[in-house]
């Protein structure tokens, strides 16, 4: 199957089953729009090549299905639990995860935040700075493909990872952000410097304004938290996906 660029840039809402809950995937912005910090060809191979390929081959899996009805939360859910069903849980949590990593960017974006997520920051990292510190060094630690969430847990916020198609929808995690640290997010733009990718996310892309609603539809407010010297990185290397 191939896709064709909408007049405005975007790619078309292709619709691949009327009994399918999920919208097939597309971008909250035009293709340009995060030029020079991401390239407008990254953005069309990336989600082309990659999350409606997943898409496409998720929908095939659940045409017909018992789960066909399901939204996609859901989907990932049940099928998280299921080994026998985990080829479709890496397709269904890859559209979740590359659909959040959309939002989680913005044009203009990047820098400090302001709002409830930066209170929560100073809570729990005491500044901003060490913030970036802690999830610039989760990044370079983190081996192989997979993404770097800002959550909310139990309360505060944290700093995690997961490995290939992971996500913290099935850990109990809110997802304020999400970063891509497949190679192909960042390969065309920054070849192997995942660094430089990571610090473009954060200098000039990153959508505090995302974080910031979903903080206010949990209805969190900052409290004393002890704060811990070092990054919290959930590994999840040890699960076969």
């Amino acid at each position: 199957m191939s896709y064709e660029l909408g007049p405005d840039g975007r790619t078309p809402n292709v619709q691949e089953g009327r009994r399918m809950n999920i919208e097939s995937p597309g971008m909250p912005y035009n293709f340009a729009d995060l030029e020079p910090a991401m390239s407008r060809d990254t953005l069309v191979f990336h989600l082309l090549r990659h999350q409606r390929v997943c898409f496409d081959r998720m929908s095939a899996m659940l045409r017909g299905s018992e789960l066909e009805e399901l939204s996609l939360e859901d989907v990932i859910r049940v099928t998280e639990r299921n080994p026998a069903q985990h080829t479709l849980y890496r397709y269904a949590a890859e559209v979740w995860n590359h659909n959040l990593f959309w939002r989680s960017m913005r044009p203009r974006g990047g820098g400090a935040p302001g709002g409830l997520v930066a209170e929560h920051i100073r809570t729990r990292f005491g500044t901003y700075e060490r913030f970036v510190r802690e999830f610039k060094e989760a990044a370079s630690s983190h081996f192989g493909s997979g993404w770097l969430w800002l959550v909310w847990r139990a309360g505060g916020l944290e700093i995690v990872t997961t490995s290939n198609a992971g996500t913290p929808l099935v850990r109990g995690d809110t997802a304020l952000l999400g970063l891509d640290l497949w190679e192909h997010a960042y390969y065309l733009d920054h070849q192997n410097r995942r660094s430089a990718y990571v610090s473009a996310f954060l200098d000039e892309l990153v959508n505090w304004e995302h974080a910031n609603r979903t903080l206010a539809e949990l209805g969190s407010s900052p409290e004393p938290r002890v704060v811990r010297p070092r990054v919290a990185i959930e590994a999840e290397r040890q699960i076969i996906l």
